[in-house]
């Protein structure tokens, strides 16, 4: 068994350098601590603009799908239309390789 225990760091910085960290942390979306933390073990931190919206239309077609499940289990549907949402998860797919498309 694996004891993980969170140690903290301190680092001195420049304002300029601690606003730096800070846009570019906002810019990716994750937190100061995630930043520096990718950072120093060079992983790569990218920004994909619109993957936000895509993982949102994600969660609210997952919400529908369950619900429908729940109904069809519950016996108060037997019979759904699928073709919105293939729709929806063809052009999620094809936005999503876009933006991948873009990164490399």
């Amino acid at each position: 068994m694996t004891v993980t225990r969170n140690l903290f760091v301190r680092a001195r910085v420049a304002d300029w350098e601690k606003h730096y960290i800070d846009s570019k942390a906002k810019e990716a979306g994750i937190s100061e601590s995630e930043f520096v933390r990718r950072a120093a073990m060079d992983k790569d931190v990218t920004v994909l603009p619109g993957v936000d919206e895509l993982v949102r239309e994600l969660r609210y077609q997952g919400n529908n799908l369950n619900q429908l499940t729940v109904m069809a289990r519950q016996g108060r549907i037997r019979l759904v239309d699928l073709r919105p949402f293939l729709e929806v998860y063809q052009r999620t797919w094809q936005a999503l390789n876009s933006l991948l498309s873009r990164v490399g």
